[in-house]
């Protein structure tokens, strides 16, 4: 049986090594949802306690990928890397995410400007339960090449 929907390496340009997402549960125009099983080949992981709650905020943010390449897609555009701009705030109720823990992470999409700056509301919980509340904004231009020629002087 075919899965509901595009594994997250599709819609989001990371290399193999930096791909934490495992599956997308949820998306549509308004968001995306995806999961992340803890287990001791996840990057990161630490034996006996497991991931460190700091990688959250990357959960989030490659779920926010996730939308921002799905929405790119829908316009017939291709999947292009973004920029995390930042978040005022991030705590996390949970201080190591366990092995076979699965971690469900929802962005709901607050605003977007014409420029491809983007604010979400973000969660991540076990499905059931929200462990951590974020607003986090990122930033998406139409040709991410272009824009970091423009930053880096022709070096990238």
């Amino acid at each position: 049986m075919k899965p509901p929907f595009p594994a997250p390496a599709t819609l989001l340009p990371h290399g193999p090594g930096m791909m934490l997402l495992d599956d997308i549960l949820q998306l549509d125009e308004a968001g995306a949802t995806c999961r992340v099983r803890i287990h001791p080949r996840s990057r990161f992981f630490e034996p006996g306690r497991g991931v460190p709650n700091w990688v959250g905020i990357e959960y989030m943010a490659q779920t926010i990928g996730v939308h921002a390449g799905h929405l790119r897609t829908q316009l017939g555009l291709p999947v292009e890397i973004g920029l995390l701009l930042g978040t005022r705030a991030y705590a996390c109720d949970h201080a190591w995410f366990r092995d076979g823990e699965h971690v469900h992470v929802q962005v709901e999409l607050l605003v977007r400007d014409g420029e491809g700056v983007g604010a979400y509301d973000c969660r991540l919980g076990d499905g059931r339960d929200v462990w951590s509340q974020a607003q986090i904004k990122a930033y998406q231009p139409e040709h991410i090449r272009d824009f970091l020629d423009r930053i880096y002087g022709g070096k990238t």
